[in-house]
């Protein structure tokens, strides 16, 4: 069995509900499961690798960057910018749609916090973290389609109608930023493009209100 660790943002209960609706259905038209497979959450750091001795440490600096978040901005809200299709480095990913968040303030408590988790796995020792050139502030969709350019065009705009239709609202508020430890046997030792989609679980390591 291949573990990775996640540090994920969890925003309201009534965000992810109507959030969930709309993966779920357009999941569900186009037959992907991978962003399904998933929690609804936004990864802050994805899918590293940490020793069973340093989980602990992590698991309390998590605790210290969310009570930092916490006295700064509670519950901060995060605008959206609607449905996107994916982008790495700059170009389009047509395997991917989601709930942008990107934020263009660099002192928005949302890029506060991301870099604050970002700075606490890299300080810890024998932590391997995934490239994150390409990594953006959102709520996935649908990842790892592998479906023709065409369709995901009709994808796009399936899901932009869909997310007005259920009443996913235009902005969200932090809620937790939680400690995760997820399992595949089929990833292996890569986590990319996907691999964990047959049989992804996961754990919750901590849990801290924001």
């Amino acid at each position: 069995m291949s573990t990775r660790l996640g540090i994920e943002l969890v925003v309201e209960p009534a965000f992810t509900a109507r959030a969930y609706r709309t993966r779920n259905i357009v999941c569900g038209q186009y037959g992907t499961w991978a962003a399904e497979m998933h929690m609804l959450r936004m990864s802050l750091v994805s899918y590293f690798e940490c020793p069973d001795i340093v989980v602990d440490l992590l698991a309390h600096g998590v605790s210290q960057v969310a009570e930092a978040s916490r006295k700064g901005s509670p519950r901060f809200s995060i605008n959206h910018r609607g449905v996107a299709m994916g982008r790495n480095d700059n170009e389009v990913d047509y395997n991917s749609i989601y709930l942008d968040f990107e934020q263009s303030d660099s002192n928005h408590p949302l890029n506060i916090l991301r870099r604050a988790a970002v700075a606490l796995v890299e300080q810890l020792p024998e932590v391997t973290m995934a490239a994150t050139s390409d990594y953006r502030h959102k709520i996935n969709l649908m990842e790892h389609a592998n479906l023709p350019k065409s369709v995901m065009d009709d994808a796009l705009g399936f899901a932009k109608e869909v997310s007005v239709d259920v009443g996913v609202p235009e902005v969200a508020r932090a809620w937790r930023l939680v400690l995760l430890r997820y399992h595949s046997e089929s990833a292996g030792d890569d986590w990319s493009n996907g691999s964990w989609a047959s049989d992804i679980s996961w754990e919750y390591l901590s849990s801290h209100v924001l």
